[in-house]
């Protein structure tokens, strides 16, 4: 009996779960409630902040307009120089008319007098009256063609004078070829011919030093104030046959250099154009219709290998140019080219 009992009031009883649930209720309602005053508090907040941009559209209208009024104000200026300019330059243009009509007034009372006193005249006096009124005008007018040739005499005319040398068309030199250097302002004959041919005796003999090197350089002379200083090198090629590509190989010049063994070389070129000077000797030995004079010129002798070229063409040479850079030397090699003589 007491077992039933127990168990109907356990079942009458609310559960704790039950009263869980309420209370968890109660605080997520409490929980929505605090975010929603949250919420609207910090809408009311952003409503209730001062609003930046209005104020900065307000100063950048307020720039706009000054800026616009600046512009006009300059525009007005502009206007009101002008009205003054245009104002001015017609009060110089009415006294101007002023003027003009006064004059015409002059002249045509005085043309007018004239003709009044020309019209009391007999023929004889208009004829004398005529006479001497022309005269005046050609007496005026003799005066200014008279002022006109002083004028022309005393103006000094400047005459500009062009050198003309005649430049037949450039062609290649074959021929007898004589060497010079201008340089620093001296003239310096070159032994051209017999340094070459130094070299082309000595290279042959030297050729055994290619054995086991593939180049080496070699120094003659001197002769004529320079050494001549070669350079012999070891080349292969490559020859197509019927059986295939051959190689062969040879000796060449690979390059030549004149070094001077002194720098004040010559005579200064003033002197050699001097009547038996050393340039007019060498000169002498060759005929100009069959001799080409080939110069070497560096940069400081320019002006003066103009000249040189009109001593030569007068004397019947044809002329080679060969300018240099300062640094460089002269020379030669079997890739360089002839020189082309005018």
């Amino acid at each position: 009996m007491i077992r039933n009992r127990q168990s109907k009031a356990a079942v009458e009883e609310p559960g704790q779960d039950s009263f869980l649930d309420i209370v968890a209720n109660l605080v997520g309602i409490l929980i929505i409630l605090v975010m929603v005053i949250g919420v609207r508090a910090q809408d009311a907040m952003i409503e209730a902040a001062p609003n930046d941009e209005p104020s900065q559209q307000v100063e950048q209208i307020k720039s706009e307009v000054t800026d616009v009024k600046t512009a006009a104000s300059a525009v007005a200026s502009d206007i009101h120089r002008i009205n003054s300019e245009i104002k001015r330059q017609q009060l110089d243009l009415d006294y101007r008319r002023k003027e003009r009509d006064r004059i015409l007034m002059v002249v045509s009372s005085t043309k007018e007098l004239l003709a009044d006193q020309r019209g009391q005249l007999d023929q004889v006096q208009q004829a004398r009256f005529d006479s001497q009124r022309e005269l005046i005008a050609d007496r005026a007018e003799l005066e200014q063609l008279r002022r006109g040739v002083q004028s022309a005499r005393t103006q000094t005319q400047q005459v500009a004078v062009i050198e003309h040398l005649p430049t037949p068309m450039a062609k290649t030199v074959f021929g007898k070829e004589l060497h010079f250097r201008l340089r620093r302002g001296r003239l310096t004959f070159i032994p051209w011919d017999e340094l070459v041919a130094q070299l082309k005796v000595d290279a042959p003999q030297k050729m055994w030093r290619l054995k086991d090197q593939s180049e080496f350089t070699e120094t003659l002379g001197p002769l004529g104030g320079f050494w001549i200083k070669y350079t012999l090198a070891r080349v292969e090629h490559s020859v197509p046959t019927r059986v295939g590509v051959s190689v062969q190989r040879s000796v060449e010049l690979d390059r030549f250099v004149l070094v001077p063994v002194a720098e004040n070389l010559g005579e200064p070129f003033g002197k050699a154009l001097e009547a038996g000077s050393d340039f007019r000797a060498v000169l002498s030995q060759h005929k100009p219709a069959s001799t080409t004079v080939t110069v070497w010129t560096y940069p400081d002798s320019f002006n003066q290998f103009r000249t040189l070229k009109k001593e030569l063409f007068q004397l019947g040479y044809l002329t080679a140019s060969r300018p240099l850079p300062d640094d460089q030397p002269i020379g030669g090699s079997p890739r360089g080219t002839r020189a082309a003589a005018q």
